[in-house]
């Protein structure tokens, strides 16, 4: 079985803020062009199953 992980983390190595705030990706996903997945889809289609925790779940519910 192989594992990996598709993570985004800021420059000091953390996902969110204290807060949970992921304002910061945001901003940096602001400046990607609309068209670019950033290697999203590929992985994806690479992936069997994913494991998430609760509050990542919640948090990406509310990103639509």
């Amino acid at each position: 079985m192989k594992c990996s992980s598709y993570i985004a983390t800021s420059l000091d190595g953390f996902i969110a803020r204290v807060d949970g705030s992921l304002d910061w990706l945001d901003q940096a996903n602001a400046t990607v062009p609309e068209s670019e997945d950033c290697g999203y889809a590929q992985y994806m289609a690479s992936v069997d199953a994913i494991v998430m925790g609760r509050k990542t779940f919640e948090t990406v519910l509310s990103f639509t």
